[in-house]
């Protein structure tokens, strides 16, 4: 009974920590988006919107709503992938030189691409009448959408496109960046697909400067015409199947603009927006340098694992005061062997207090800071550690 609790703890635990992830990608992603564009930029880009954009009354509430339930499910596929990486059933793994350089570029362009393909078919099987009333309708009810419609899913189209990643990684093994990569691209193609208004440049001829890419005014027309217009980031299968809107290019033609400086900035405010997206995620992959526990009390440095360079071990080199700190020494392994699992570093975690040996995990809470979490049977507990040299400049500044 004790191994099922702390089995249940240990997998809500990871499940919390994917579904706070996804939550901050989601409200960062749409709503970054919203505030840029449909917010900030919107007198700008007065003359690239998409039709009348007069949003109902309670629309924004119903996405968000839905939306919130879409994180819950996409966490869940997210904690499967920890998991499957955990039972080797799924590779992620943590250097990029154990498949080299060439395999990460393949493996992201394969994950985005496969993706697309994925989306399209499944998207066009949703539009299937009955399928389309029980799995897809809501999304429709935004007939004129908005960044937060990116995720407004009823409960059947989630676990549609939640299981795309899941599936791939039974066969493609990934680097947590190329992950990052990913959803970080998913994210913010979605929202900048609801936004309304045309960002993409045109050419001189007045289409599509990247004609290969879906761009606003193709998902827009999606919405005002469900059959057509079905991919997600390519327009590859809607040409090759003939589900393009054939007034499209027109469409596109009435809201672009060619290639501007001003086009230049917009795309170094989405860029922003794709970098800053998966920044947190970023950190997560590795785990090096000294952290100090709570008050202060020690100081434990971290380094690749003798064992594995894979692997990361946390040494104790300094404490406040040995006396409390008697069940280990200063230069001692406290934190043995962490494996990471695509999102967090698991293992085993000794506290130099009593002795206890926690199984759990250390996780980046922000750019200068760790939260553990561990259990020793019943007894759980949860700190946070901040940098050492972070630490070390806030004093500094503040002398």
């Amino acid at each position: 009974m004790t191994q099922l609790i702390d089995a249940t703890k240990a997998l809500l635990s990871l499940y919390a920590d994917v579904f706070g992830g996804d939550l901050l990608r989601y409200f960062f992603g749409a709503g970054g988006v919203y505030l840029a564009i449909n917010f900030a930029l919107s007198r700008r880009l007065e003359d690239q919107k998409i039709g009348e954009r007069n949003i109902p009354a309670g629309q924004i509430s119903r996405e968000i709503r839905a939306s919130l339930r879409t994180v819950a499910i996409f966490a869940a596929a997210g904690t499967l992938i920890a998991l499957g990486n955990q039972s080797g059933v799924m590779t992620v793994y943590p250097q990029v030189s154990d498949y080299g350089v060439a395999y990460f570029w393949i493996s992201t362009a394969i994950l985005i691409v496969f993706h697309d393909a994925w989306f399209y078919w499944t998207h066009r099987a949703l539009h299937y009448p009955p399928l389309y009333r029980r799995f897809h309708r809501l999304h429709h009810r935004s007939n004129r959408p908005t960044p937060f419609t990116s995720y407004s899913f009823d409960i059947g189209e989630a676990v549609v496109n939640g299981v795309y990643l899941p599936l791939i990684l039974l066969v493609l093994p990934a680097h947590p960046l190329a992950l990052l990569i990913f959803v970080t691209h998913m994210m913010l193609r979605n929202a900048l697909a609801h936004c309304g208004y045309e960002v993409f440049p045109a050419g001189r001829d007045g289409r599509p400067l990247f004609g290969w890419m879906t761009t606003v005014t193709h998902h827009d027309m999606h919405h005002a015409y469900a059959g057509k217009n079905l991919g997600f980031y390519f327009t590859w299968w809607d040409r090759w199947m003939g589900t393009e809107h054939p007034a499209y290019y027109d469409a596109f033609r009435k809201v672009s603009k060619p290639v501007s400086v001003g086009s230049v900035r917009l795309g170094v405010v989405l860029a922003i927006l794709f970098f800053a997206l998966g920044a947190a995620g970023a950190l997560a992959s590795d785990l090096k340098g000294r952290y100090a526990a709570p008050g202060l009390a020690a100081i434990v440095e971290f380094t690749p694992c003798p064992t594995s360079v894979n692997r990361r071990c946390g040494t104790l080199v300094w404490v406040w005061d040995p006396v409390e700190m008697a069940h280990a020494e200063v230069g001692e392994v406290i934190l043995p062997d962490l494996e990471f699992d695509g999102r967090r570093w698991v293992g085993r975690l000794k506290s130099p207090q009593n002795g206890w040996v926690f199984k759990g995990s250390v996780t980046r809470a922000g750019r200068h800071q760790l939260r553990l979490t561990g259990c020793a049977g019943p007894f759980c507990s949860r700190q946070t550690w901040w940098s050492v040299d972070h630490l070390a400049n806030v004093l500094g500044q503040g002398s």
